[in-house]
């Protein structure tokens, strides 16, 4: 298995989770949260949401700005 093999390999293993998690939270009574309930309970501080806008400034800079 090569290393690009591997990154495939985590990459769908990380996708699987997501929507595995995304499946569980759309089941009655479920104690995971969807994700629009989550970014509500977050949004609700102003430290939050600094810290987000933060998150996002610094990944376009090193991502997108090159």
């Amino acid at each position: 298995m090569t290393a690009r093999d591997l990154t495939y390999a985590g990459f769908a293993l990380i996708g699987l989770a997501a929507l595995a998690l995304f499946l569980l939270s759309h089941r009655k009574n479920s104690p995971i949260p969807t994700l629009t309930a989550l970014f509500g309970r977050l949004m609700r501080k102003r430290t939050t949401r600094v810290a987000l806008i933060l998150a996002w400034w610094w990944i376009g800079f090193h991502f997108f700005v090159r």
